[in-house]
C-alpha cells in the first residue's frame, strides 16, 4: 500500500501543477479581454459619434427613409451577411432597390406571369449584425436591429462614426429624408393605430388620387379644398384669437358615395399624411385614444371612419345611456379581468370627446369623420369646434353618372411615340425590351362622347344609385363604351330587382328576431310570475305585511 502511494504521488503533485497553470493562464486571457472591450469600449465613447433611429420617429427620422437611402448605397448591397428574400414594387411601398438584386427574368415589363408580375430577388443586410459603409470621407458602422415579434415590423438603426462633431449624421439624415421623399412624391403614406402598443405604425404608401377623378356636385371639392388650406395657413390667426388650432369635418351619406375617397385626394393635393384610428377595433380604451391623439403630428388628415359603428350602443345618448360602455359581468361581481387586456374596446362617448378636444389633444390637423347614419350621433360629438363643416354625401345625380362616364372614357388623342434614338442608333421602339402601354380602350371623337355620356346619363335614375355602383359598372365594361351605354337600362332594372331582394330579405330577418325576441320576453315573463307564485306559497304571511 506504501509503494502505491509512493508511486501516485509524483503523478498528483504533476496534475496540480498544471491546473495551477491552466487557471493563471485562463484568468489572464480573461482579465486581457475584459480590460481590451473596455479599452475599446473607452475608446468608442471617446471618439464615436452614435445616433439611434427608431421606427416610432418616422417619417422624421425613423428607419423606412433611411433604409430607403442605405438601400442605394453600394456598400450596403455588398454586405457579408444579407437575407434573400422577394419584394414586389407595387402600389403599397415607395419603389426600392439594393444594389445586387436580380430579376427572375432578364428582361423588366409587366407581363404577368401565372397571374402575378415578376417578382424581384432582393439581397438584404442581415438585421443584428454590424455593416461599414463609406460616406463623404467617413466610415460608417451601421445596426440594424428588431424589436419583438408583437410588436410587427418595427426595427430600428444605430449609426457610429468617428468625427468631432455631429455635422456628418445631420447631412446624412437630410440626404436620406430628401431621397425619400423624391421617390414619395407621388404617394400618400398610411398610418394605422396600434391599440396593443398605444402607437402609430406605417400602413404603406398609396398613390396619389387626383382631384379630377372625384365627382361631386358642382362646387363641392373647391369649397373644402379651400377651407383645408385656408385653415392651414391660418396658425397665426387662430393663435391671436386664443381659439385652438384643430378644423373638423363631419362627411356623412350614403354608403359608396365617395367619402373616402375624396379624403384621400385631398391628402394627395395637399401633401398630407393620413392617420387611421378604428374606434372599435379590439383593446381600445379611452386611454389609448388620448395617448394616440396627443401623438398625432401636425399638418397631417387624422380620419375617423364609420363613426355611428364606434361603440357597442352607438354614439348617441338616452334616458338609459350615458355614452360608456357596458361593464363585464365578471368585473361587477369583483373580477380582477381586465377586459383591456382581453381585447375588448371600452372605448367611452366621453373618452372620445375629451380625445378630439381636450388639453392632450393634438393641434394643426385635419380631422375627418366618416358616417352612414347622422342620425345616430350624439349633438355633443357632431357639433361645431368639433365638426364644422357638414359635408352631406347623397346618391348619384345624372350630372355625376355623365362626368364619372367622360373620367372613364376620355376622348384624348394619344400623341406619336418619341423617336428617341440611344447611342447605338436603334429607337426606343425598335429595343425588345422596352416598356410599352398598350391602350385597349377604342379612341372617341369628342362629339361622339358627348352624345354617349348624355345617353349614358339619361338611362341613370336621379338619386338612386350610388356613386360605387355606377363605377363598378364601368369598370366591368372599361372596354366597352358603347356596349356599356347600350346595356346600362339593363343593368339598371337588375340592380332595382337585386336591392328589392336584400331588402325583402332584411325586412324578414328582422322580422324573425324580433319575433324570437318577443317569445324569449315572454319565456321570461312567464318564468318570473311562476317564481313570484312559489315564493308567496311558501311565505304566505309576507303578502299580509
Amino acid at each position: 500500500m506504501d509503494k502505491v502511494k509512493n508511486l501516485l504521488s509524483p503523478l498528483a503533485s504533476g496534475t496540480i501543477n498544471d491546473t495551477l497553470k491552466l487557471v493563471v493562464i485562463g484568468g489572464t486571457m480573461e482579465t486581457a479581454r475584459r480590460a481590451s472591450v473596455s479599452a475599446w469600449n473607452g475608446f468608442v465613447d471617446s471618439f464615436f459619434l452614435t445616433a439611434h433611429f427608431s421606427q416610432e420617429d418616422y417619417p422624421v427620422s425613423g428607419p423606412p427613409q433611411l433604409i430607403h437611402w442605405l438601400s442605394k448605397q453600394p456598400a450596403w448591397g455588398r454586405s457579408r451577411e444579407f437575407d434573400i428574400t422577394t419584394r414586389t414594387v407595387g402600389r403599397n411601398a415607395v419603389t426600392q432597390s439594393t444594389t445586387g438584386d436580380l430579376l427572375v427574368d432578364d428582361d423588366e415589363d409587366d407581363t404577368l406571369v401565372h397571374g402575378h408580375k415578376k417578382r424581384k430577388v432582393a439581397f438584404e443586410p442581415s438585421p443584428e449584425t454590424t455593416h461599414t459603409i463609406y460616406y463623404r470621407g467617413h466610415w460608417l458602422r451601421i445596426t440594424r436591429t428588431k424589436r419583438n415579434k408583437d410588436y410587427g415590423h418595427a426595427s430600428e438603426l444605430k449609426i457610429s462614426v468617428v468625427a468631432r462633431n455631429n455635422a456628418i449624421l445631420k447631412q446624412l439624415v437630410l440626404e436620406a429624408k430628401r431621397e425619400y421623399e423624391k421617390d414619395a412624391e407621388h404617394r400618400v403614406h398610411i398610418y394605422m393605430a396600434d391599440t396593443t402598443w398605444g402607437c402609430w405604425t406605417w400602413a404603406g404608401a398609396r398613390q396619389k388620387r387626383p382631384m379630377s377623378s372625384i365627382v361631386l356636385e358642382p362646387g363641392v371639392k373647391d369649397m373644402i379644398l379651400a377651407d383645408c388650406k385656408d385653415f392651414l395657413y391660418s396658425e397665426d390667426w387662430y393663435a391671436e384669437r386664443g381659439i385652438p388650432f384643430r378644423r373638423g369635418y363631419l362627411l356623412h351619406g350614403v354608403p359608396g358615395s365617395g367619402k373616402t375617397s375624396l379624403i384621400h385626394s385631398i391628402a394627395g393635393e395637399l401633401g398630407l399624411d393620413i392617420y387611421v384610428v378604428s374606434l372599435s377595433a379590439k383593446g381600445m380604451s379611452d386611454n389609448k385614444l388620448t395617448k394616440l391623439m396627443g401623438r398625432v403630428p401636425s399638418r397631417c388628415i387624422l380620419l375617423l371612419e364609420d363613426l355611428d359603428a364606434a361603440f357597442t350602443r352607438g354614439v348617441s345618448r338616452d334616458e338609459k345611456s350615458t355614452g360608456a360602455p357596458i361593464t363585464p359581468i365578471g368585473l361587477m361581481h369583483g373580477s380582477k379581468k381586465d377586459p383591456d387586456n382581453d381585447g375588448e374596446s371600452t372605448l367611452s362617448l366621453s373618452g372620445l370627446l375629451n380625445s378630439l378636444d381636450g388639453v392632450a389633444a393634438a393641434e394643426g390637423r385635419l380631422l375627418f369623420a366618416t358616417t352612414n347614419h347622422i342620425e345616430r350621433l350624439d349633438p355633443a360629438l357632431s357639433r361645431p369646434g368639433r365638426m364644422d363643416v357638414w359635408i352631406n354625401f347623397k346618391n348619384a345625380t345624372k350630372w355625376q353618372a355623365e362626368e364619372i362616364f367622360k373620367n372613364f372614357f376620355p376622348c384624348k388623342a394619344l400623341e406619336p411615340p418619341i423617336q428617341s434614338t440611344s447611342q447605338e442608333g436603334e429607337t426606343a421602339e425598335q429595343k425588345p425590351k422596352a416598356k410599352r402601354k398598350a391602350c385597349s380602350v377604342p379612341i372617341l371623337e369628342e362629339a361622339e362622347m358627348i352624345d354617349l355620356s348624355k345617353r349614358f346619363a339619361d338611362a341613370i335614375p336621379e338619386d338612386e344609385m350610388s356613386v360605387a355602383a355606377l363605377q363598378g359598372y364601368l369598370l366591368r365594361n372599361k372596354t366597352r363604351p358603347k356596349e356599356a351605354v347600350e346595356e346600362v337600362a339593363e343593368w339598371v332594372i337588375k340592380e332595382r330587382e337585386m336591392r328589392e331582394k336584400l331588402k325583402k330579405e332584411k325586412e324578414e330577418r328582422e322580422a324573425k328576431e324580433r319575433k324570437e325576441l318577443q317569445e324569449r320576453e315572454r319565456k321570461e315573463r312567464e318564468e318570473k310570475t311562476v317564481k313570484e307564485v312559489c315564493i308567496s306559497s311558501v311565505h304566505p304571511a309576507s303578502s299580509h305585511v
